[in-house]
């Protein structure tokens, strides 16, 4: 950013990128829902909290011990919550019973294709869950900041972040058409998870190992990359200058202790308090459309700055095209700002604006006042 646009916007992106930090809430909490849907007793409010709390804690310890420690736990729990998605997907639709493609089903699409506005707030439909859903696509966006510790950046961050796009579409797609076609809503009660439909699908045995394999080891991959890839960016703030230095300690493992703990703490508030999985997730897509708006002049200028090698790239494409895309960008991560923001009370959505504000205030106010030095993040200097 402070390359291809301007200072200030790393500044703002340095400052409000802290209020990421609230996301690891989001997978401890859900992670938390899974199990006490497998282990009945840890339903209730309390038994919920203190897995949450518990599961922040070990990956929180387990970021503490490096890279190389995070790294191998990840590859792990990845390959098993793929092995067992797919699994459940297959299963699942060889055994759909519901007419989730009648489109002209009397209960097809019951809340409504649109965005319902319900007491100043958005509410239900089509594409209010289609916004919602976006969260889950935004791992991608982060790959990058591995470049500096990935074998071949050039060739590997690429190659991964083109990756996910079908790995999501087949996974989630898949579970999703298997979920809501084996079994109705009312079977469903209010449970919000997968537990049910693979207790139909597997039996109580089966239904638990798909769990843990399945849904907890996506929520626990997801917590233990982003401790990993959020205090990188926080610790390249420290070094640049945004951030005290001192924040940005790292131990003989590498890992930024300071900053970790901090993301520790911010996402035990949530849990703590019992704030719900939509409340958070609305609160993390907030943020992040806000740092996506900072992308589009990075991204306007970049064929202006580096035109040979915008003409040499693989990705390289006709100016119009290249300019459509990065504006359809920008469109959807406007709908995703306003939906999210409309998605909270009046005292929530008054508090986030307010947070935001502060944050380019604070980013601008550090590029001209500050002692910046901006280094290379992405690979060895």
């Amino acid at each position: 950013l402070a390359g291809l646009a301007k200072p200030e916007f790393a500044g703002i992106y340095a400052f409000t990128f802290l209020l990421n930090t609230i996301g690891n809430a989001l997978f401890g909490r859900a992670a938390a829902a899974y199990i006490g849907d497998v282990i009945p007793f840890l339903r209730g409010s309390v038994g919920q909290i203190a897995l949450g709390v518990g599961l922040l804690t070990f990956f929180y310890i387990i970021n503490l011990r490096g890279i190389d420690m995070m790294a191998s736990a990840q590859k792990l729990m990845t390959w098993v919550l793929i092995a067992a998605l797919f699994i459940f997907a297959v299963a699942g639709i060889i055994k759909m019973k519901e007419p989730i493609f009648d489109f002209t089903h009397h209960e097809f699409l019951t809340q409504g294709w649109g965005l319902n506005f319900t007491d100043g707030q958005i509410t239900g439909g089509f594409f209010g869950a289609v916004l919602l859903f976006v969260y889950s696509c935004n791992g991608y966006y982060f790959t990058i900041t591995y470049g500096r510790d990935s074998k071949n950046a050039k060739r590997d961050i690429p190659k991964a972040m083109l990756a996910t796009v079908p790995t999501l579409i087949i996974l989630y797609v898949g579970v999703a058409m298997a979920a809501a076609g084996m079994m109705t809503l009312e079977e469903y009660g209010t449970s919000t998870t997968l537990v049910f439909a693979a207790q139909k699908l597997f039996g109580n045995l089966g239904a638990t190992l798909f769990v843990i394999g399945g849904p907890i080891m996506a929520l626990l991959s997801t917590l233990n990359s982003t401790y990993a890839n959020f205090s990188i960016q926080i610790g390249q703030s420290c070094k640049d200058g945004w951030l005290p230095s001192s924040f940005g300690t790292q131990n003989d493992k590498g890992s930024y202790t300071k900053i970790l703990t901090f993301m520790y703490i911010v996402s035990l508030i949530p849990i703590l308090l019992n704030l719900s999985i939509t409340l958070i997730t609305n609160m993390m897509q907030l943020a992040i459309a806000a740092l996506a708006f900072l992308n589009i002049p990075a991204w306007l200028n970049m064929p202006k700055m580096y035109p040979k090698e915008w003409a040499k790239s693989k990705f390289h494409m006709p100016s119009g095209l290249y300019k459509f895309i990065i504006f359809i960008s920008f469109l959807s991560y406007l709908i995703t700002f306003l939906k999210s923001l409309f998605s909270m009370n009046m005292t929530m959505r008054l508090g986030a604006l307010v947070i935001i504000i502060v944050c380019v205030i604070l980013g601008i106010y550090r590029a001209r006042k500050g002692n910046i030095t901006l280094h290379t993040s992405v690979w060895t200097e």
